[in-house]
This record gives C-alpha cells, sequence and structure tokens, in this order.
C-alpha cells in the first residue's frame, strides 16, 4: 500500500491511502460518501429501457410462475423481458402458446409440444431480492 504524499497540512486536504492497483484502473472511480451527479458530469444515467429493450413495438415482460428454470438461474416471480421479432436459435429459451391448455410456457425450441406455437424469445430476465416493502 501506498500513502499520499502529505506535503503541508491544510483543512481541505484529506490524507489517504490507496492500493497500488487501484491508482490506474481505466473507468473505475472510487467515491466515499453521498454521490454529488453534478459533480462528475462524464456520468452517465443507467437506462433499463436502453439496456433491455432493443425492439419497443415488439417486447413484452412476463412474469415467471413455477421453479422449473432454476438450474439456469429464473426462479418463480422473475420477469422475462421477450422479443416477439428474434427468431429462435436452439439455444435461446422461447415463450410458447399451446393451444390445448390456453396457456404460455417457457422452453428451448426443441423441447416444445407438438402443436405448441413459439411467441417470442427471451432476451433477460430480471431477479428482484426485495419486492415492494418487504
Amino acid at each position: 500500500m501506498r500513502t499520499a504524499p502529505r506535503g503541508r497540512q491544510n483543512k481541505k486536504r484529506y490524507n489517504t491511502t490507496m492500493h497500488e492497483d487501484e491508482q490506474d484502473t481505466p473507468g473505475v472511480s472510487i467515491h466515499a460518501g453521498f454521490p454529488n451527479p453534478a459533480a462528475d458530469k462524464s456520468l452517465t444515467g443507467l437506462d433499463l429501457h436502453q439496456l433491455l429493450v432493443q425492439r419497443t413495438a415488439s417486447t413484452y415482460i412476463f412474469r415467471i410462475r413455477g421453479d422449473a428454470w432454476q438450474n439456469v438461474g429464473i426462479s418463480d416471480g422473475d420477469i422475462a423481458v421477450v422479443d416477439r421479432a428474434l427468431s429462435p436459435r436452439p439455444t435461446d429459451l422461447v415463450v410458447w402458446w399451446h393451444g390445448v391448455t390456453s396457456e404460455f410456457a417457457i422452453s428451448h425450441p426443441q423441447h416444445m409440444p407438438a402443436g405448441a406455437e413459439a411467441w417470442g424469445v427471451v432476451t433477460s430476465t430480471i431477479h428482484q431480492f426485495r419486492k415492494g416493502d418487504q
């Protein structure tokens, strides 16, 4: 560890200690205390719509029910972002509609039952750790 130079002591100067590998990490800024958005104009906001939705007109949100997909990290209550404009690939998860049971379900395209119609491709899932006032 290296200590910042002490120089002349002044009430507005603080002595900080940092690890050598923290000093020159590109794209990483270290902050202490409450952030002031006006202080750093280079920071951009995080827009979840821009991050998760490529095509607004063909994107839908579904709430997942059941634990069948826990082995791939999708839990009961998670949110699936589904794009109807995408063609399914074999490794994609797809939402499909089964007319006999009149319900939506999720699987890989090759595991859809006979008579099921691929409805859209799952592009993202959102897992909430705390919901509402819990």
